[in-house]
């Protein structure tokens, strides 16, 4: 109880962080609950045809009429999703670098091009689209919360804690347990409100509950790894916070980038929250979890390599060293 009294009392000294990590979190919900209502994407399809008009339509896809094949570099960075090439004996032919529904999708389309509606039960939910961007800001929050950590082995302090009559298992999991607290609690309690409010938020506040935790937990460590390899606060904090966004980004956090696109999934696919939000929305679409348990084993991986690699490294720094 003294240990957490200790960060009680060092958290309150810096209380515009819980103001900060409350107004994140609301924002983010309120804007996944907006966008998803507002927000429409449309894939992108080029039209290669003599013909300055196209025949084709949906309330999908725009398209875009032109002369010449495209360059397939704008393929793959998806300036578009596919190409649909006007053939000399007036058929066309699909090209696509995404996966073979979309490529089938698309010749179903060539097929009946007036008015096309394409499936789309891969779609997001309004519970995959808060989780979605409740990654980023939870996530930085798990970099930011661990700064008393950080700070205890840029100051010396973690050398006399752990002299001091208490486990080093304990005190480390202190660490652990009470920035935990201090990202789950405004979070849940936000999305608790909402559910109240009769708001559409897809997940019951016990799956909600669940998913939040492990979200919690794979971020702080994370952020424990890099604390025991940098072990300087501003640093770990910079640095943290970097890949966070980069790497959260990059797994369609906010917007699937890859959407079906084979090269780019192969950049991503070590992502964990990418395998994190698959987890999610196989959740929410009415998937047995037995059938998402290589996504959901994978983020616990990450979890226990994170956490597991820190308390040694750390252990071995300053408890089993000889000097």
């Amino acid at each position: 109880m003294s240990v957490f009294k200790n960060l009680y009392d060092r958290i309150k000294t810096k209380k515009y962080y819980l103001v900060i990590s409350t107004v994140m979190t609301m924002i983010s919900i309120f804007a996944a609950v907006y966008f998803h209502a507002k927000l429409e994407v449309k894939g992108n399809i080029a039209v290669v045809t003599t013909n300055k008009e196209t025949d084709f339509q949906s309330d999908y896809f725009h398209f875009t009429t032109m002369e010449e094949r495209l360059p397939m570099y704008q393929l793959v960075l998806g300036k578009y999703d596919g190409e649909i090439v006007e053939k000399g004996d007036g058929g066309f032919e699909v090209i696509t670098i995404k996966n073979q529904d979309f490529e089938t999708m698309l010749k179903e389309m060539v097929k009946q091009p007036d008015g096309f509606s394409p499936p789309l039960q891969n779609d997001r939910g309004i519970g995959t689209n808060i989780i979605g961007y409740l990654i980023l800001f939870i996530l930085l929050q798990c970099v930011l919360f661990m700064f008393m950590l950080a700070e205890d082995m840029e100051r010396k302090q973690i050398e006399r804690i752990t002299v001091a009559p208490i486990s080093f298992f304990t005190y480390l999991s202190s660490h652990f347990f009470f920035s935990f607290a201090l990202i789950f609690t405004p979070a849940f309690f936000i999305l608790a409100v909402m559910k109240g409010f009769s708001f559409s938020i897809g997940f019951n506040l016990w799956q909600y509950a669940l998913l939040l935790a492990l979200l919690c937990m794979m971020g702080l460590s994370f952020s424990l790894f890099l604390i025991s390899l940098v072990k300087v606060s501003d640093t770990a904090n910079m640095i943290g916070s970097s890949i966070v966004i980069l790497t959260t980004i990059l797994s369609g956090s906010f917007y699937s980038f890859e959407k079906g696109n084979k090269i780019f999934e192969k950049m991503v696919w070590v992502l964990p929250q990418k395998d994190y939000l698959s987890f999610v929305q196989g959740l929410e679409s009415g998937k047995v979890v037995s059938a998402m348990l290589p996504q959901l084993c994978y983020c616990i991986t990450v979890f226990l390599f994170f956490f597991a690699f820190a308390v040694i490294k750390i252990k071995n720094d300053y408890v089993l060293r000889k000097d």
